[in-house]
């Protein structure tokens, strides 16, 4: 049984050039996950309307690129990639992912304690059961 409780700590913020930011949260609807970059993306597009080149992702894990069950569309990887975000900032680095087909810079926070935090929400979900 899925936990909606631990999969919701993933977040995610569109931030555009002119420094207008939209963010979200994974949400679990009709028995599929919605990831936080697919929500924060699309909160985006409705309230001002296509990202504008040189907009950029934070997030607290970096984007999904594999094919998933349990998620809502197309890769997040995919999504950013169709939405020409150039760069995402992470938390953390999901070792279980791997992005070769990304055309966005990854780059992951080297704060120390941002980066504990964030691979312990996601070790939430992460381990092995």
């Amino acid at each position: 049984r899925i936990d909606k409780h631990k999969y919701g700590m993933v977040a995610a913020c569109v931030i555009d050039p002119e420094n207008r930011k939209v963010s979200s949260t994974s949400t679990f609807e009709q028995g599929l996950w919605q990831h936080a970059e697919r929500n924060a993306i699309n909160n985006y597009i409705s309230k001002y309307g296509k990202i504008p080149k040189g907009s950029s992702i934070v997030t607290t894990l970096s984007p999904c690129n594999e094919e998933m069950d349990d998620r809502f569309g197309q890769s997040c990887t995919d999504l950013i990639n169709f939405n020409h975000i150039k760069n995402v900032y992470c938390g953390y680095i999901d070792p279980s992912q791997d992005s070769p087909h990304a055309k966005y810079k990854l780059k992951e926070t080297d704060i120390g304690k941002i980066k504990d935090l964030c691979k312990s929400f996601a070790d939430t979900f992460l381990k092995k059961k």
